[in-house]
């Protein structure tokens, strides 16, 4: 009996001694190499590749995950975590955006919209720059003098340039592309302002059948900053990230036709999801479009502003990703990738192993130059 219980307490140790070592287990027989052919050989520590021919790499060792960067561009491992691009690199950059008019006439619709700025720029003959603080977000009356009395913004759409006519659809949207460049590093702030002037449906002639005209409401698409890199690569930041906040001018007035189940909670500084009259819509600005709505005929015209926070037009909005290729569910010994680019990329396999006692990382490298 005492030589059966030693048998189980020496099976016991070995057991979780084996277990230990499982949990601890490094990454030093982890590594990576390829299937050479005509197509696919070493010249020194470089391997040359023909463009459009399958790269076979082989994995050795049994880590749990396996991710690959191909060196191409949005694919280097090096730029994986990168939150900013240096002003350096920048070849051009450009708010785009098309705008469009629903409902009214020409005259609903001509000098209804602002579109202004304001960057921490020098002016001429003089060692001051201007910047707008940015709003509190907090204190309705003291951002609403802040930003229709006491900033001077500047015009970065004329209003000749903007819609002057009922245009009905996106597909007659007027597009824009204006450089931002010289904005970079600058506080660039941008603002939207609806019907700054307080004009009214009285100000204007009625249509024919003596009806007042209505509010033209104002449709953006597409609202986006676009790069190029000198790199190549081309990278765009949705509107979304622009910090978009509407000051609801007209908030302490209830108006009739906003129903109650509409409104946002916050009428202040809110925005709705379908169209309210004088209510910004952001519901779809993930992807750069916005609205606001006019008010219908023989309703009050609105004026409401949309304010951004400083544009950061450095800003990475998409860094550089890999693929997995392996997770601990899965047995691979090897992973195939074809480029179809000229050029020379450093491929990066980044191998884990990961448990609740244990973690370990692990990178393989190799340089490949495709040819054609």
């Amino acid at each position: 009996m005492k030589t059966y219980k030693l048998l189980l307490v020496s099976l016991g140790v070995l057991y979780f001694t084996s277990c230990e070592k499982e949990l601890d287990r490094d990454l030093t027989d982890v590594s990576v190499s390829v299937a050479t052919n005509e197509n696919v050989r070493y010249e020194g520590n470089i391997l040359t590749v023909k463009k459009g021919t399958p790269v076979e790499f082989l994995l050795h060792g049994d880590p749990d995950y396996v991710s690959f960067f191909s060196g191409e561009l949005g694919h280097q491992y090096i730029y994986r975590d990168r939150k900013e691009y240096s002003a350096e690199d920048v070849e051009t950059c450009e708010l785009k955006f098309g705008v469009w008019t629903a409902t009214g006439n020409a005259n609903s619709c001509t000098n209804q919209l602002d579109i202004l700025y304001l960057a921490d720029e020098q002016e001429p003959g003089s060692e001051n720059s201007t910047v707008f603080p940015g709003m509190s977000k907090t204190n309705f009356e003291a951002d609403s003098v802040l930003v229709e009395k006491t900033t001077a913004w500047k015009t970065f759409i004329p209003r000749t340039k903007l819609p002057t006519s009922v245009l009905g659809s996106a597909a007659n949207a007027l597009n824009y592309s204006e450089s931002v460049k010289k904005f970079i590093g600058k506080k660039l702030t941008l603002a939207i302002a609806f019907n700054k002037d307080g004009k009214k449906s009285s100000d204007f002639p009625p249509y024919s059948s003596g009806d007042p005209i209505p509010q033209s409401t104002f449709n953006f698409v597409g609202m986006r900053v676009e790069t190029t890199w000198k790199n190549g690569r081309v990278t765009t930041a949705y509107a979304s990230s622009f910090g978009f906040t509407p000051l609801n001018m007209k908030n302490k007035t209830v108006f009739k036709e906003q129903a109650e189940i509409n409104m946002p909670k916050d009428r202040e500084y809110g925005s709705v999801t379908t169209g309210v009259s004088g209510m910004w819509n952001l519901s779809s600005i993930a992807n750069g479009s916005f609205a606001v709505t006019g008010a219908a005929t023989g309703l009050d015209w609105k004026y409401t502003w949309l304010v951004s926070d400083y544009l950061n037009l450095l800003e990475c909005p998409s860094p550089d990703s890999g693929v997995k290729v392996k997770d601990v569910s899965q047995e691979l010994n090897s992973y195939t990738y074809t480029y179809n680019q000229v050029g020379t990329y450093t491929a990066t396999f980044l191998m884990n192993n990961s448990n609740y006692a244990h973690a370990a990382s692990k990178t393989c490298d190799l340089i490949i130059n495709v040819t054609e």
